[in-house]
């Protein structure tokens, strides 16, 4: 079951047409192996998955990797991955972009913008800000928090 219409995948296809290398989606699930934990349970998990199987097949350049927290519990220790869903957009290096939470809605276009960037190896900073940059002598964790409204 496809969660994309065919008219929102045309778009995503237009959008992903200038990415610039491959980039793999590396996805971190619960995999649903039938064992629940209450309270533990990843309710968007198999949606989730869905839906960036369905982007992954908008392009050549994108491959979509599926880890089970059970199954392969040293992929979420090699990619720092501590929440499910998770998502690792990995390109020519691993840039440690990382996304928690289900791509839906606006939060999409977020994705689909982390993938151009992950594709050409460099985000879209203004001079100013890369200038501003050089002076941050230390590496700076940043987490940016978004809910539906």
């Amino acid at each position: 079951m496809h969660l994309l219409s065919e008219r929102d995948a045309d778009a995503v296809r237009a959008r992903l047409a200038p990415l610039a290398g491959p980039v793999r989606l590396v996805f971190f699930t619960d995999g649903g192996g039938g064992i629940i934990v209450p309270g533990r349970e990843c309710r968007s998990c198999g949606e989730t998955q869905r839906l960036l199987e369905d982007v992954a097949s908008c392009s050549e350049l994108l491959t979509l990797e599926v880890h089970d927290r059970l199954r392969d519990s040293d992929a979420f220790a090699r990619y720092g991955i501590d929440k499910i869903p998770g998502l690792a957009l990995v390109g020519a290096a691993d840039y440690g972009i990382r996304y928690y939470g289900m791509p839906a809605g606006y939060e999409l276009r977020l994705m689909l913008e982390l993938v151009l960037d992950v594709g050409r190896g460099d985000g879209e900073l203004l001079p100013e800000t890369r200038a501003a940059l050089t002076g941050v002598a230390q590496d700076v964790h940043l987490q940016v928090l978004s809910t539906p409204t």
